[in-house]
């Protein structure tokens, strides 16, 4: 996988989000969150927020830094409450330049919290709160929340801030999870779509775009 954005959903990975939906276990989610996540704001205006999560880059766990809050914006329409569409793809942008970041989401398996850069359904520093996912699963979820997940970049930027847009890669088993925890990269995860695909879906595109600096996690 490149820092060249992939857009489309594979339909394995559509039917697969679908299935863990319909069945109750679609999104793991923790009871608790770590010091430096909270719940974001409820529209794409920037604000000073400042704070970081972790991600995952090269085989490294790296330090995410936010100093600004999300950006979504229609179209595609969204029924969410801060604007942010997963299954479609983003018409307006907030910067002419930005990178790929996908974040992995667990389906149907609840896997070890200390996994979870944001452990909390709809709890996460300058990430939206909630998340319309109704282009892909249907009516009843246009207003659900943002699911628990991890982060995996595929560029540092050289460390300066710049506006990340989010493909969503769903994870169907812990097996998997590990893999992508132990590999820590952008190569593992397209290793896995590519030979793997029964355990992951295609990138899920969305409107959404976070702001933040890759930095050593030292």
């Amino acid at each position: 996988m490149t820092a060249t954005r992939r857009a489309g959903i594979a339909l394995f990975g559509v039917l697969g989000v679908g299935l863990a939906v319909a069945s109750g276990t679609a999104f793991a989610s923790s009871g608790s969150s770590s010091a430096s996540t909270h719940m974001a704001g409820m529209s794409s205006a920037p604000a000073s927020m400042v704070g970081t999560t972790k991600g995952w880059y090269k085989g490294e766990t790296v330090t995410l830094r936010y100093t600004r809050n999300f950006f979504c914006q229609a179209p595609p329409a969204s029924g969410a409450s801060t604007k942010c569409e997963a299954g479609s793809d983003y018409t307006q942008t907030p910067a002419t330049t930005f990178d790929p970041l996908y974040v992995v989401v667990p389906l149907g398996f609840t896997p070890p919290e200390s996994t979870l850069q944001c452990p909390t359904a709809g709890h996460c520093i300058d990430h939206p709160s909630t998340i319309d996912l109704s282009a892909i699963l249907g009516s009843g979820t246009a207003n659900a929340l943002l699911p628990p997940h991890s982060h995996v970049v595929a560029t540092a930027n050289t460390g300066k801030p710049e506006w990340w847009n989010v493909d969503v890669v769903g994870v169907k088993s812990l097996t998997a999870w590990n893999k992508i925890v132990n590999g820590k990269s952008d190569a593992q995860l397209e290793w896995l779509q590519k030979n793997d695909s029964s355990v992951v879906t295609g990138n899920i595109p969305t409107n959404l775009f976070l702001f933040f600096a890759v930095k050593s996690a030292g």
